[in-house]
């Protein structure tokens, strides 16, 4: 009978420390605070990034791959942590996350490079006012970018900064709010495109979002 005891005990101790780590790890939901740091090449290309900052768990090797999605809390541009669980587990928006996919470049311009020559044709009326310097355009209908704002830089440059919004109409033609985010591509290293989208809400934040990204993988390059 004490051997049955001591044996329902540690099958008991078993079930409750694998319960502990299971439970952690679905409310973890993929997510790890893992440093270990793994070099990634793509094309011509190696980055050294944390697996915290890699957002799908297959991709956190190191090794040849054909692209890579990170995501960092903004401001920062921290990986997951204990701490940051709640911003890395949210469901319900995205706000205070920045959405990074990196791969190899298959067009010669990055979007700032493609607006003179392609999508300020595409644009529709006059500008709207937007924040901290941006003036927000309609696109034409038919130009493969339904339900879309364009945001760009108020400047006489021909590389003004420029993102798409995903947008939804509402009652009135004229009235359009922000539905799930804004997205754009800018150009790194030797022949890497970086995509990257975020809420709505840290569109005032654009400098400063495009000067972190913009330091945070380049540091990450291995010249």
């Amino acid at each position: 009978m004490t051997a049955v005891v001591a044996v329902m005990c540690l099958i008991t101790m078993a079930i409750t420390v694998a319960g502990h780590i299971i439970g952690r790890n679905i409310s973890r939901a993929g997510n790890t605070a893992d440093l270990t740091m793994h070099e990634i090449v793509i094309g011509n290309d190696v980055l050294r990034l944390p697996a915290n900052v890699i957002r799908f768990e297959n991709q956190r090797v190191s090794g040849v791959q054909a692209a890579v999605d990170a995501y960092f809390a903004w401001p920062g541009m921290n990986g997951y942590s204990e701490a940051s669980r709640s911003i890395f587990s949210q469901t319900a928006s995205a706000d205070g996350l920045v959405f990074v996919r990196v791969a190899q470049a298959t067009m010669s311009r990055d979007m700032s490079g493609r607006y003179t020559p392609i999508y300020k044709r595409l644009t529709d009326g006059l500008p709207v006012a937007g924040p901290n310097g941006l003036n927000s355009y309609r696109l034409k209908s038919g130009a493969g970018y339904a339900n879309e704002l364009m945001y760009v830089e108020r400047t006489t440059s021909e590389r003004p900064y420029t993102i798409r919004c995903l947008v939804e109409e509402a009652a009135s033609e004229m009235d359009f709010n922000t539905r799930t985010g804004c997205q754009r591509d800018i150009s790194i290293g030797k022949d890497l495109s970086v995509t990257y989208r975020f809420s709505i809400d840290l569109l005032p934040h654009w400098r400063e979002i495009e000067d972190d990204i913009r330091q945070r993988l380049e540091a990450a390059l291995i010249k």
